[in-house]
């Protein structure tokens, strides 16, 4: 596990992240010496009884804080997180505050970059099957992680990108033969790697099969609804501020007028606000955006990091002063 501060992590966060991971979720052994420093502050080598007893303090403080943060009228708790284009994913610890705290697991498109069959330049290219691979192991490695009751899996205009190859270098027939995402296969069909060099052929099972205990939803779709939330991933962006959020509700409003709630990913910004009656999010990216240079030159604004909490009641309906929208 981790044990360095992350970029743009906060003291708090990233003591908080120490704690919970030695004390509570028990995902790191290191010797509570080595904690001191840390923890506590250059200079501040407690020997490991003193460690020891402080972070049982600390421990007892998080525990109340999670009874306050996740009691309170909470049926439904949604880590909703998009955008990683996997490989250049952000690690996984970002999300330990949640470990076992989250009843559905929502991601919401973008897992996979798709990067070698972008029309953007590219000075290297990351083969398809290699990305696919990686972010199958990225989803296991999250689920394992999290530990969620539920996945639901939405695509993104990046995973779309996949049909948009095969559309341009297939005929209609060999076509028919090919899934619409990389998403399919690695959640529902499983793929074979046809390694030529090594003259092997290495089957990857669906993740769905992976999981007997969680039940695995593959949406098929750049949209999905819980209870009266929606989680979209539009093709559509908007330079203004939340004004692509504000389109994909007046879309919904088409569809169905019986939600309270929408939670945009696609255009790695951060930001909420009520529009009457229904509240809308955009959620941010969950990768290095310093690895990613397609909006190089174009002036578009800043990416921001981060991904966000839903609370909903057991009528479905979002608690507000509940939901945390996390900027990273």
């Amino acid at each position: 596990m981790e044990l360095k501060r992350f970029e743009n992590e906060s003291k708090r966060s990233y003591v908080e992240r120490l704690v919970r991971q030695r004390m509570i979720d028990k995902t790191i052994s290191t010797e509570y010496e080595d904690l001191s420093e840390l923890i506590f502050g250059e200079g501040n080598c407690f020997n490991s009884s003193e460690v020891r007893k402080r972070l049982y303090g600390m421990k007892y403080l998080l525990e109340l804080q999670d009874e306050d943060n996740y009691g309170n009228g909470i049926a439904t708790r949604i880590l909703s997180i998009s955008d990683t284009h996997v490989p250049f994913q952000l690690p996984i610890e970002i999300f330990s505050e949640f470990i076992g705290k989250v009843d559905i697991l929502q991601l919401n498109g973008d897992i996979l970059d798709c990067q070698s069959i972008s029309k953007f330049p590219k000075t290297y290219r990351v083969s398809m099957i290699e990305e696919m691979i990686m972010g199958r192991q990225y989803i296991i490695d999250l689920i394992n992680y999290i530990k969620p009751k539920k996945v639901v899996i939405n695509y993104g205009n990046h995973e779309i990108r996949f049909q948009n190859y095969l559309s341009k270098n297939l005929d209609d027939d060999m076509l028919q033969l090919m899934p619409q995402t990389a998403l399919d296969l690695i959640c529902v069909d499983g793929f074979n790697h046809y390694d030529k060099r090594q003259s092997a052929k290495i089957w990857y099972e669906p993740i769905k099969n992976v999981f007997k205990d969680i039940e695995i939803e593959y949406t098929e779709n750049w949209w999905c609804k819980i209870g009266k939330t929606i989680f979209c991933h539009p093709s559509a962006f908007s330079t203004g501020i939340m004004k692509t959020a504000e389109k994909a509700m007046n879309y919904f409003l088409t569809l169905d007028r019986d939600f309270d709630c929408v939670v945009m990913s696609h255009t790695h910004q951060i930001g909420d606000y009520s529009k009457g009656l229904i509240q809308l999010y955009e959620q941010g990216t969950c990768c290095d955006i310093g690895k990613i240079h397609y909006a190089d030159g174009k002036l578009y604004n800043p990416q921001h990091k981060g991904f966000i909490y839903v609370c909903q009641n057991d009528s479905g309906e979002l608690i507000k002063e509940k939901t945390k929208l996390i900027h990273i």
